[in-house]
């Protein structure tokens, strides 16, 4: 007989009290032991004991908001491994779209100089 979880992927939650009050959990990796949710907005991971998830459920901690859709589930579940394999899960990356260059940039010599004096 397999075991169902009371919650499963692709589920978001609202914290409503504690420490973690104000923010949303998202369900990436739920399993017996634990419940493995990124936070948003810090966009770092938590690992939840399922009894804790569980009886904040039960008792109005955390609210059940919605399922969401695949490709919003998708980006999340990315940034969750990543945040796993990176070796430390409080930081946040730079996003990809945002262009950076460490290049030094040469000033034109004449950008100081007025003309037409």
């Amino acid at each position: 007989m397999v075991q169902t979880l009371p919650f499963s992927k692709n589920e978001i939650y609202a914290v409503q009290t504690g420490d973690y009050a104000g923010q949303m959990f998202i369900i990436v990796e739920p399993n017996k032991e634990f419940v493995g949710c990124l936070s948003i907005p810090r966009v770092e991971n938590i690992k939840v004991p399922s009894d804790a998830f569980e009886h904040a459920r039960n008792n109005d901690i955390i609210k059940y908001v919605e399922k969401l859709p695949q490709g919003v589930f998708e980006v999340s579940e990315a940034q969750y491994f990543k945040n796993e394999n990176s070796g430390n899960r409080r930081k946040q990356f730079n996003t990809p779209n945002i262009s950076y260059s460490e290049a030094a940039v040469k000033e034109d010599e004449n950008s100081y100089t007025r003309t037409g004096k």
